[in-house]
């Protein structure tokens, strides 16, 4: 297998490089409030199980990870795309063959060697890109066997979902659950099963806000440009300048709600 091999010269320069990315693909990065990190740390060592909508997911989990948790961070990779892009076991990646009995035994091996040790695991276990509103949400089978092995270990759900709301560009809304303690491991499958009902009840959560277009809950983590027009925007501020009124900083803070008129 190929391990993680952490530097700090090369986690500082992507911390300042996912930051610039973030901001000129999306609107916003909001993260639902409150939340209490110390809760979540006061139980090592910690899992965090991300639910797995996107591409971005790896970036955006690299973005809690250093911006928010603040814990020496670990995640798994395919072991084939890892010796392409050997660079990431800088930043903590480190590798996994599923493909056969004895990959999955060395990362077994490997990840409770790094948990004990106080590192976090970030993991999208459904082990597939699928939207967030698919249910049932189904994880594959190492995270509980995982979880089982390392006997007193935390697993933190950890909702993530892209929606193009009033902006050009989408937000991406992310919710971290209460962390689930599993004292002296147990069946992996009962394990699974209640990891998959954890992440599903935020899911469910983040939907709801969605669908309600309330997001008065959340707090902007990343905050990228608020229109793909510059001359758009220096015309509106240029017309709140002469008018004297409020210059709205969002499409959204001028967006009447049409439910009003029914009332």
């Amino acid at each position: 297998m190929i391990p993680a091999r952490r530097s700090p010269a090369m986690l500082f320069f992507f911390d300042r490089y996912v930051e610039r990315y973030l901001r000129r693909r999306f609107h916003r990065v909001l993260l639902w409030q409150p939340l209490d990190v110390p809760a979540i740390l006061r139980v090592r060592p910690l899992i965090f199980a991300m639910s797995h909508a996107s591409w971005w997911d790896v970036l955006v989990g690299y973005a809690l990870a250093r911006r928010v948790i603040g814990v020496e961070s670990y995640a798994p990779m395919d072991e084939a795309q890892l010796a392409r892009y050997r660079i990431l076991t800088r930043l903590g990646v480190y590798s996994v063959d599923r493909g056969s009995f004895g990959g999955v035994r060395e990362f077994l091996r490997y990840t409770t060697g790094l948990l004990r040790e106080g590192g976090a695991l970030w993991i999208t276990p459904q082990g597939e890109i699928a939207p967030h509103w698919r249910r049932p949400v189904r994880f594959q089978p190492g995270l509980g066997h995982l979880v089982a092995r390392v006997g007193r270990v935390a697993v933190v759900p950890v909702a993530v979902a892209y929606e193009f709301l009033e902006e050009p560009r989408p937000e991406v809304l992310v919710k971290l659950g209460a962390p689930r303690v599993f004292e002296h491991g147990g069946d992996p499958e009962r394990i699974t099963s209640v990891m998959e009902q954890d992440l599903e009840a935020e899911l469910d959560t983040l939907r709801a806000a969605i669908l309600a277009r309330d997001f008065t809950r959340f707090a902007a983590l990343v905050a990228g440009q608020t229109s793909t027009s510059v001359v758009y925007d220096r015309v509106r501020a240029l017309r709140a300048w002469i008018t004297g009124r409020r210059d709205p900083q969002r499409h959204g803070d001028i967006v009447s709600d049409p439910r009003r008129l029914a009332r």
